[in-house]
């Protein structure tokens, strides 16, 4: 049986917006065969399109959540630093009675800021995203000085001298976190 364009149209864009499978789109659209919207399917490339429409609109909300994470970051901001200003503001008016609900303000201020702006809140914070860093570190290390053991551009009495030397200085900076040579 032969149907016309706007059938084949509607059908198209069923498929494409993933509306359903070929046979719930035949029988939505009165299609006596489930296999004619696969006939036209493979005929006139609707995958290929589908995978388009799809990464596009992939991409838009992404993008649109990405967007709506920015304002709702920008506005948190915004009430962060605006509890710091009147935390300041309330100590340099010294009134004792207030002083301690100033520094509260200043601290749930300062401590907002990092978070929205993605940086530690806490010292304990820091040390475990720095161990992170030094161990992540240790592992490229290990993987350089292996590549270049294996193409035969250090032995390993050279390779055990650098990592001696790396965990050495490692070790005597300032974050003092332990690695092993």
């Amino acid at each position: 049986m032969a149907y016309g364009q706007d059938i084949k149209l509607q059908a198209k864009a069923l498929w494409i917006t993933g509306a359903g499978t070929d046979q719930q789109i035949a029988q939505r659209l009165g299609i006596k065969r489930p296999e004619t919207i696969g006939d036209w399917r493979r005929t006139e490339g609707w995958d290929i399109e589908r995978q388009y429409v799809q990464k596009i609109t992939e991409e838009r909300v992404t993008q649109a959540v990405a967007e709506t994470i920015t304002e709702m970051n920008t506005r948190h901001l915004k009430e962060y630093q605006l509890l710091q200003s009147k935390g300041v503001q309330g100590l340099k008016d010294l009134a004792p009675k207030t002083a301690g609900e100033a520094m509260s303000l200043v601290d749930v201020g300062i401590r907002g800021e990092r978070l929205v702006r993605g940086e530690p809140t806490e010292v304990r914070e820091v040390r475990a995203l720095m161990q992170a860093n030094v161990q992540v570190l240790e592992i490229v290390v290990a993987d350089v000085i292996k590549v270049l053991i294996d193409a035969g551009r250090m032995d390993k009495r050279l390779a055990q001298v650098f990592a001696d030397e790396f965990a050495r200085r490692v070790n005597e900076a300032p974050f003092r976190y332990a690695v092993e040579g």
